[in-house]
């Protein structure tokens, strides 16, 4: 793969041999491309849910750990860059987290494994994980 002067931007296919879900059902199928925009990064997940119904989703905006409030919803979106190979993106409603992800490259610079850590209605915590390969 060619040098790239942010490690994220690509095009990212979900393996699906590499879920490991604690709580859910996992889709199948997940493109991810990841952009670089005016103010920081864009990302565009393009993808089928358990039950093969399509789901796009589109993100993004400064990683810089402030809040941005998402049009049209009762949330916050917070996107958060550790240095250049791990990213955290953290869903809040009315304060509280909602969801929160980390996303990490691989020693191997076309590996990106995506962390969902979240909270069951139980109350107990749980971690589902996914490989992505680069394709572009």
């Amino acid at each position: 793969m060619e040098p790239r002067s942010d490690l994220f931007c690509g095009t990212w296919e979900l393996d699906p041999a590499t879920l490991d879900y604690q709580y859910g059902r996992p889709g199948r199928r997940a493109i991810y491309t990841i952009e670089k925009s005016h103010d920081g990064l864009q990302f565009v997940l393009d993808a089928d849910d358990a039950d093969g119904k399509p789901l796009h989703v589109t993100y993004g905006g400064p990683l810089d750990g402030r809040e941005q409030p998402l049009a049209g919803m009762d949330a916050v979106l917070v996107l958060t860059r550790y240095d250049d190979r791990n990213i955290e993106s953290t869903l809040k409603r009315e304060g509280k987290v909602a969801d929160r992800w980390t996303r990490e490259i691989l020693p191997d610079g076309n590996t990106m494994r995506i962390v969902q850590h979240g909270i069951k209605p139980d109350g107990e915590a749980f971690r589902n994980l996914g490989l992505y390969r680069r394709t572009k």
